[in-house]
């Protein structure tokens, strides 16, 4: 599978970066936290900006696999660049983002080009405090927006499916929600670059700083949610494993981290309360990974 096809990055190791590239994916035990399998560039990152998590997730966070990217939002920009669109007139991509701490200034968490304008931005805090709005450029160069206000704590999962077409249906969810839609002339357009980060450059000096985690890019099929809680990714439903898994990176303190997404509820924290909810959600009878999205 070729990695336009699909190209899926977590923040791995030089060793796994092919295999992301190539559409695969590998677990990142005992491998470093690195950026660069982003092609594209890294401005204003490097690998210290790439970690692992340690329980009360004071290091990096992350969603899936053990590493996480942790950008600052401190006046400068920060992103990782995906140069594998090269060019497309479709294009979709999912990603995790962690929001808690970004602070209230206006930020680009995300932004598409045609190798020299943005067609396509996500931003967070626009137009109000807390909200993310999908901003699409049509083929008459006007901005489309579509918003979901007041996104809340967590975890949030990130995706949007473009074309460029006279009657192009754009399409934004987050966690999974309906679709909101738009339907906008985009003929003529096509997506080079992606960037992931702090695109914007927004903030000032201070402590604020998001956290990204496993970006999906395809042409075609939307990759959806991941499901929470499954720590073997071979299997699709969750078992007692996965609680026995999630116990032990907690009472570990993260030393020994847990595959896959233990963290169940999303809260940015991997504890007792993920073992539990993984123990519950099994014991009850409702394991199956389309319950757990």
């Amino acid at each position: 599978m070729s990695k336009l096809s699909k190209n899926s990055k977590r923040i791995l190791g030089v060793a796994a970066a092919c295999l992301m590239l190539a559409g695969w994916s590998a677990s990142s035990q005992a491998r470093d936290c690195v950026v660069t399998n982003w092609l594209g560039g890294q401005p204003g990152l490097s690998d210290g900006n790439a970690g692992k998590q340690d329980t009360q997730a004071t290091s990096n966070r992350r969603y899936a696999g053990h590493c996480g990217l942790r950008v600052p939002v401190d006046g400068t920009p920060r992103f990782v660049t995906d140069n594998s669109p090269a060019p497309e007139d479709t294009y979709i991509a999912r990603f995790y983002v962690f929001l808690d701490n970004a602070g209230s200034d206006e930020i680009v968490l995300f932004s598409a080009d045609d190798g020299t304008d943005a067609k396509v931005q996500i931003v967070y805090n626009a137009p109000t405090s807390g909200d993310l709005t999908l901003e699409v450029v049509d083929s008459s160069n006007d901005v489309n927006e579509l918003t979901f206000d007041d996104v809340g704590a967590g975890w949030h999962s990130v995706e949007f499916a473009w074309e460029a077409l006279e009657s192009a249906t754009i399409a934004f969810s987050l966690n999974g929600s309906d679709d909101l839609t738009n339907t906008i002339n985009t003929s003529g357009i096509a997506l080079a670059n992606a960037n992931l980060g702090n695109v914007s450059g927004a903030g000032s000096a201070g402590t604020n700083s998001i956290d990204f985690d496993d970006f999906d890019s395809r042409r075609s099929s939307r990759p959806g949610r991941l499901c929470r809680g499954l720590t073997n990714l071979s299997r699709s439903s969750l078992d007692l494993q996965d609680a026995l898994n999630i116990f032990d990176e907690f009472a570990s303190n993260g030393n020994t981290p847990a595959d896959g997404q233990p963290d169940y509820n999303e809260d940015g924290v991997v504890d007792f309360d993920d073992a539990l909810l993984v123990f519950s959600r099994f014991a009850s009878g409702n394991e199956d990974c389309a319950s757990n999205l």
